[in-house]
């Protein structure tokens, strides 16, 4: 039993797991897990992975079903009250989980926390993302995915969706959180390293983003899977319904 479970899906990513590894088992914070699922990868992934004996990771292997699966099936195994999802190629700064059991224990409305990101690998400064509002949430993911929420929250939703086949799967579990009512908090130092590629066919959501019809899809998805919470935002609702009109007309 852990307070704390920090889950990775990981697909060709081995190669940085020791890293993103360490950066967990340097947590000032000690009452964590580690679960690892590897989601079919086809390189050396299961080879390093299965090489990491360590009592408080756990590794998982299964067929190749996509990250949203991945992170749903290491929740379900996790025993912690507080999650946090991080991929296999990034890190985290050695306070971050002290932090947010500080704030989660003290804040009981508090579903989400997210701290500053830093960009590593490719390129190098701050992942500049607009400022967390509702309406700017609605309009554009302001969460990163290495952010950490309650599993008593995640047990209310769905989860992650393998829906969003394109992803853009933690944005639209984002919206399942806020529609339980619950607040958003921003760490304001640097608690996330990002990785970046010179080729964004080497990550998803660099594939994604190399395709405008894609793009307009998944955030379509989201709108259509959380349209009560949009409309709680008429103006922002009106934006999208009219977007979604077209590109269904197209």
């Amino acid at each position: 039993m852990a307070r704390f479970s920090v889950i990775t899906p990981c697909f060709n990513h081995g190669k940085y797991i020791h890293e993103m590894l360490t950066s967990v088992l340097n947590q000032t914070y000690r009452d964590f897990e580690v679960i690892i699922v590897n989601d079919g990868s086809t390189d050396d992934t299961k080879l390093i992975l299965d090489g990491i004996i360590h009592d408080k990771v756990k590794i998982i292997h299964t067929s190749n079903y996509g990250p949203a699966h991945a992170r749903n099936l290491a929740i379900n195994e996790s025993s912690g009250s507080y999650i946090l999802n991080l991929d296999a190629d990034d890190k985290i700064a050695p306070a971050y989980l002290e932090k947010c059991v500080e704030i989660f224990d003290n804040h009981n409305n508090i579903g989400i926390i997210y701290s500053e990101v830093q960009l590593i690998g490719a390129n190098d400064g701050p992942y500049l993302i607009p400022e967390y509002s509702f309406e700017n949430m609605l309009k554009a993911n302001c969460i990163g995915s290495t952010s950490a929420f309650r599993k008593s929250d995640f047990l209310k939703t769905t989860g992650y969706s393998s829906e969003m086949i394109y992803g853009y799967e933690d944005f639209e579990f984002w919206l399942s959180i806020l529609e339980l009512g619950r607040d958003v908090y921003k760490i304001p130092e640097t608690m996330v390293f990002y990785r970046t590629y010179h080729n964004h066919e080497d990550c998803r959501s660099g594939r994604r983003k190399l395709d405008d019809w894609k793009m307009q899809f998944v955030v379509i998805q989201a709108f259509q899977r959380h349209k009560s919470l949009y409309s709680k935002a008429p103006e922002v609702f009106k934006i999208f319904s009219d977007l979604e009109s077209s590109f269904m007309n197209n």
